[in-house]
């Protein structure tokens, strides 16, 4: 665990737990941190506060509040996204459980989040127990078809929709997200696990032809928040190459994997 996300998490375990005594039943980080590839300059935190039952309207009221000190106490709690679920929704996707409490960018709402199969996945095998039982110890019912199914969907909907237009990717960090996510698919179904981003575009630069490799190159540099020294002639030919990577991406997925 980072030095500064040790230290901002357990401040956010010990107000949770002063305010909600009785309510917290578990807090575990996953993503990046989980996975040891958090980027001090770039990362998310991303976390899951198990709760024993539905949050009250006083409740909801409470983590707001808590969030918002937070943030007043550290800027890094701006990157905290997480999620509060109740343990009677443990491992269900969003269309089968109500509106919950979550988190995007340090500010808590109430809807639906980051709740799929990678993520329940990601928190089953590698999450990290702030508070709570061990994430191994969950009853988490996910199995890696859910993983693959989700991953199916992500590419078939989700990214056939960010197909449409190249003008998102003129912005450096969409571009290299939208790179480094296609490539944790790839990396994904190949390898049967779930991997970093920047560890996954380093995968697909054994896979995907030469072409390809300046729009990985130059998403790889942004990811480490490096000053771009352009693997491609201009923004405008890497918005349109990335657009192209994305049917690319998509079309080689579904041509080995389904």
């Amino acid at each position: 665990m980072p030095i500064e996300v040790d230290v901002l998490l357990k401040k956010y375990t010990q107000l949770v737990r002063s305010a909600l005594p009785t309510q917290i039943h578990g807090i575990y980080v996953y993503g990046s941190v989980a996975l040891q590839a958090y980027e001090p300059s770039k990362s998310d935190i991303d976390f899951l506060t198990l709760l024993r039952s539905r949050p009250t309207k006083n409740d909801i009221i409470t983590i707001t509040n808590i969030h918002k000190k937070l943030t007043s106490m550290n800027s890094l709690a701006k990157r905290m996204d997480g999620m509060y679920i109740p343990t009677e929704d443990l491992g269900k996707p969003n269309d089968e459980i109500p509106p919950y409490v979550h988190l995007a960018s340090g500010k808590a709402r109430q809807g639906f989040w980051d709740n799929n199969a990678v993520t329940w996945w990601t928190v089953k095998q590698y999450g990290i127990s702030i508070h709570g039982p061990e994430a191994s110890h969950l009853n988490i019912p996910v199995c890696w078809s859910d993983v693959v199914e989700t991953m199916k969907y992500n590419l078939h909907t989700y990214w056939r929709k960010k197909s449409q237009s190249h003008w998102l990717y003129l912005i450096d960090d969409v571009m290299a997200d939208a790179v480094c996510t296609l490539c944790r698919i790839l990396y994904t179904l190949e390898c049967q696990n779930i991997f970093p981003k920047k560890q996954s575009v380093h995968f697909a630069l054994d896979i995907v032809s030469a072409n390809w490799h300046p729009l990985l190159l130059e998403a790889i540099d942004i990811r480490k928040g490096k000053k771009l020294a352009f693997h491609l002639p201009s923004r405008w030919q890497r918005a349109k190459a990335t657009q192209s990577f994305i049917h690319y991406m998509i079309d080689l997925c579904t041509q080995k994997h389904f």
